[in-house]
């Protein structure tokens, strides 16, 4: 089992995350990823391949990759280009996670239209791809049309670096088993959405004559580890809730989480069954090993930075991930 994670966010925040991505790699984490969205303060990256460009100067062994670039807002050849050349600085460590995006204001921001957005989405995979191995290539699609153009200089990774797909709807699913290398879950779905979701994978990757045992089966979670399971809860309750009640649950439009009242009682105790990995170490281990049974997660991906969440807290939270929950879970 592989095990990554996702440093402190925010533009201003680099330093930190570049201090966590060092710490990281030294711990024997395999992964770092970061996430996009645009316009939210103190959280996530506008740019996310600029962010990992910056990382691969500062790392050699250690996986990057995007968890997830939103697809539909870039134009696909200068994706492609930007994505090679990380590629090419990381020595071939690259993953290009990518989804087609949910966010109203992510769209509008990057003046792009919602509307079409999936057709969009697989045609620029397609282009991407080819663009990555084909010397010369025209493509004539409903989205996109390009006459004799060419990649330079093309990523090292062979064939090409991997595509990982998200989402959870039945189109998405469909696209992730048909054009990606694997389906890449976020945190925010429970146990019984993600082995729904996984079912529906699978089928559709059979469909196109794919083995489901030789599938990569990663899975991002949220994670708040601490010496002790009260002061976990206690800075989850304070940080990661930012994430559903104030983002995904206050007008984010998210397509698995509603309306969050700021009041509910016992909040934290119902989102996080069965979703969250929140505790001291003997519980986190516990709750991992109850997906990596259930959904067979091979590269867990920990979700450590929340809205005001410290440094020094994620740092914490590295070596007791590495020295007390990964060598449980063998």
């Amino acid at each position: 089992m592989k095990f990554g994670f996702i440093p402190t966010e925010g533009g201003r925040a680099y330093r930190d995350s570049l201090e966590e991505v060092e710490l990281g790699e030294r711990l024997g984490f395999d992964s770092v990823w970061i996430e996009e969205h645009h316009g939210v303060r103190e959280h996530y990256w506008p740019s996310p391949l600029t962010v990992l460009a910056g990382f691969a100067s500062r790392s050699s062994r250690v996986v990057l990759g995007t968890n997830i670039a939103v697809l539909p807002l870039y134009n696909p050849v200068r994706l492609a280009e930007d994505a090679a050349l990380v590629d090419i600085m990381s020595g071939g460590r690259f993953v290009l996670g990518l989804a087609i995006g949910y966010r109203p204001r992510d769209f509008s921001m990057m003046a792009a239209p919602m509307q079409q957005r999936g057709g969009r989405f697989a045609e620029a995979i397609t282009l991407i791809r080819r663009l990555w191995t084909e010397d010369s290539v025209t493509f004539e699609g409903v989205h996109y049309q390009y006459h004799d153009i060419s990649l330079e200089p093309k990523p090292i990774a062979q064939p090409h670096p991997p595509i990982w797909i998200g989402g959870w709807g039945p189109r998405a699913l469909q696209r992730a088993a048909e054009l990606g290398e694997a389906w890449i879950p976020g945190p925010t779905a429970d146990l019984a959405k993600l082995m729904e979701c996984q079912a529906l994978y699978f089928g559709h990757a059979e469909a196109w004559g794919k083995d489901r045992s030789t599938l990569a089966r990663p899975l991002t979670r949220e994670v708040v580890i601490a010496g002790t399971d009260d002061e976990a809860y206690r800075v989850a309750e304070r940080h990661l809730l930012v994430n559903y009640r104030d983002e995904y649950g206050g007008g984010w439009n998210h397509p698995l989480i509603g309306r969050i009242a700021s009041d509910a009682p016992d909040q934290l105790a119902e989102l996080a069954s069965n979703r969250f990995i929140i505790g001291g170490p003997g519980t986190c281990v516990r709750q991992i090993q109850a997906f990596r049974d259930a959904f067979g997660v091979d590269h867990l991906i920990c979700r450590l930075h929340f809205p005001g969440l410290s440094h020094d807290f994620i740092m914490r939270e590295l070596r007791l991930l590495a020295e007390e929950v990964f060598p449980a879970l063998g």
